[in-house]
């Protein structure tokens, strides 16, 4: 890829004092040395290549007092006519308007004097600036395919082999910001070891491995900034012909079934990459969207969250949601019966559920209850899925217990009471009982089994007030056969109701009611 410049916007504006001092300083310093827009090379190739560029910039120099002749000068296009409409400025120091252009890495101001172009004018008046010097030779820089390297206090070409200085490896890990560790600079969610071999982290992330210095920056999704590209950070301080070869980009997601890897082959948007239109987090999210339509595409039975593959195990994608075991069974049900790709972001078991209860809800409220009628009734209801098989599951549980209970035909008052608390408590629990012991009789016996039940769940004292001397005193006596009626299993239901009756002083006799 030979990295090429937008195009350039210009437009006009009233020089500030600071603006006007800044480009009237730099003029001088071009004015003292106007080989300053020239990088430092110590190979031939890079001799030949400037040769020209240096003549003129010889020209100049030995008229830089002459202001006709630097006039003149200013009239070519090339960068020794920029160096000599700047020396002007130096001559006059007065620059009261100048140009703005604006470009990727921000807008820029510069003097038009002369007829040079904008970026040979921007590259000579701000030469000490490590993006804009490189304006001035960058055409000649790619026509010939050399490499140039652009620091705060350096500026070299290596000729048409890449090879960056030391200075410029240690200016660009001061720019990136992650420690050196051995030439491999990485964010604190990426191990060391993990980005030199390439393993996949709990969280996607880029490699770069930057040939030409050996070294390898690496920086997970959770520490990207919305509009960060760190290759672009490195690179628009670099000219080279083919800066593509000599940066390595992977793309290391865990989600990716089979291929945890993505590598410069296969990355997508890899050139909108390069010329810094998209950022880190994009190039992620893009690829990622990219694998997510070709795996949807495929129509495999994959189960992809929050950007990880848990390939077809359908319990482990199932723990990931962290379900209720009514969810469970009800997403176990959905996704055993889905033969497609399942990718989802950012949901709850609730979330997943309602995105398919519409197909298969219906059949998990059937499959549950074994009853068409009932199960057409319970999805009826204004309900979320999660509540709905909260209330499903309830029931078929109450359903159960109740089955495997006596059953009784018209008990005397005392027992149906007692059965009646009994299988409340088996059926819905503790707090159902406390709402029907509010309402008693005023049938001693009924009360006093009432006050047992309460002591049974340790509400006795917040109701002792409502209940006589006698029937508190009958309550404490009977706690322990009611506790022993509502702890007791289905095969012992019988005799434990007829030992709480007699203790109680009932004379009523159960054994004729019970019908099974």
């Amino acid at each position: 890829m030979v990295k090429k410049m937008r195009r350039v916007r210009t437009f006009a504006r009233t020089a500030s004092k600071s603006m006007e001092k800044n480009l009237i300083n730099n003029a001088k310093k071009l004015k003292n040395d106007p080989f300053l827009v020239l990088p430092k090379y110590n190979d031939n190739y890079s001799k030949k290549t400037f040769k020209k560029i240096n003549k003129g910039l010889e020209k100049v120099n030995n008229n830089k007092e002459n202001i006709d002749k630097l006039e003149k000068l200013s009239n070519k296009k090339s960068l020794d006519g920029a160096v000599a409409g700047t020396i002007l400025l130096a001559h006059s120091e007065r620059a009261p308007y100048l140009a703005v252009a604006k470009i990727p890495t921000g807008d820029v101001t510069y003097a038009q004097r002369g007829k040079a172009e904008k970026l040979k004018l921007i590259a000579a008046q701000h030469f000490d600036n490590p993006i804009f010097r490189l304006f001035g030779i960058r055409d000649i820089a790619l026509k010939r395919n050399i490499y140039i390297y652009s620091w705060d206090d350096g500026f070299f070409s290596s000729g048409p082999i890449p090879k960056p200085p030391k200075e410029f490896i240690s200016f660009i890990f001061n720019k990136i910001g992650f420690s050196n560790n051995d030439k491999i600079l990485n964010c604190d969610h990426i191990i060391k070891n993990e980005l030199k071999e390439k393993k996949v982290n709990e969280t996607p992330y880029i490699r770069i491995y930057w040939k030409s210095a050996d070294v390898i920056f690496g920086i997970c999704k959770k520490c990207m900034g919305k509009s960060q590209n760190t290759i672009f950070n490195i690179t628009k301080y670099i000219i080279g012909p083919e800066l593509n070869n000599d940066f390595s980009i992977d793309l290391i997601a865990k989600f990716i079934e089979g291929k945890h890897v993505i590598n410069n082959n296969d990355l997508k948007y890899l050139d909108d990459y390069l010329y810094g239109k998209i950022s880190d987090l994009d190039l992620i999210l893009k690829n990622i969207s990219k694998r997510e339509e070709i795996i949807k595409e495929s129509g495999e039975k994959l189960f992809i969250l929050d950007e990880k593959s848990y390939g077809s195990d359908i319990k482990s994608f199932i723990k990931a949601l962290k379900p209720n075991k009514y969810e469970n069974e009800g997403l176990e049900f959905i996704l055993t019966n889905i033969n497609k790709p399942v990718i989802l972001k950012n949901v709850t078991s609730n979330k997943v559920l309602e995105i398919y209860w519409d197909d298969y809800g219906f059949q998990i409220l059937n499959f549950i209850l074994k009853n068409e009628e009932l199960a057409k009734k319970f999805n009826k209801l204004d309900e979320t899925p999660s509540d709905l098989l909260d209330l499903v599951f309830s029931y078929k549980e109450r359903e159960y217990i109740l089955s495997e209970l006596p059953k009784y035909k018209s008990l005397p008052p005392l027992a149906k009471f007692a059965d009646q608390i009994s299988r409340l408590y088996k059926t819905y629990g503790k707090n159902k009982i406390l709402t029907e012991l509010k309402n008693q009789s005023d049938n001693t016996k009924s009360r006093s089994l009432a006050y047992a039940f309460l002591l049974v769940f340790e509400k006795g004292k917040d109701s002792k007030w409502k209940f006589s001397n006698i029937e508190i005193e009958s309550g404490e006596f009977l706690k322990e056969f009611a506790k022993n009626l509502l702890y007791s299993k289905p095969n012992e239901y019988h005799n434990a109701l007829k030992r709480l009756l007699n203790a109680s002083g009932s004379s009523e006799k159960i054994d004729n009611y019970k019908i099974s």
